[in-house]
């Protein structure tokens, strides 16, 4: 259950958009649109900010997400690399075409891709 969102940051630009919203339980972000190369970072600056606002396990609601490209796949990664002691970034509503490309790139490693969400390593 998503508590009240405390801010609110978007990306808008010529060719999508995307709509980051920060939530307190589970701490993380709660995303809207698109990922891609045009909005990757508005993507980068929230998950420093959310890293930064919490101790614990960081979750990234990409439910309302319609797409993400491999860029912005690697943003997730490379945040949850530089995320320490033994927390966890724990990306929940992946659609099943972006699971696909988490296993074509052969990031399964990186990735613990579960029905649904996926659990970075690490």
């Amino acid at each position: 259950m998503r508590t009240q969102k405390v801010i609110a940051m978007t990306g808008d630009v010529d060719h999508g958009s995307l709509r980051i919203l920060f939530t307190d339980r589970p701490a993380g972000v709660y995303c809207e649109g698109d990922i891609d190369l045009c909005t990757r970072r508005v993507l980068v600056r929230a998950l420093a900010m959310a890293v930064e606002r919490t101790d614990g396990d960081l979750y990234a609601d990409l439910h309302r997400v319609g797409f993400v490209d491999v860029g912005g796949l690697r943003v997730l990664a490379e945040t949850a690399f530089g995320m320490t002691g033994g927390r966890r970034l724990i990306v929940d509503g992946l659609r099943p075409h972006t699971r696909r490309i988490v296993e074509l790139c052969g990031w399964t490693e990186v990735f613990s891709v579960g029905p649904g969400t996926v659990t970075t390593v690490g």
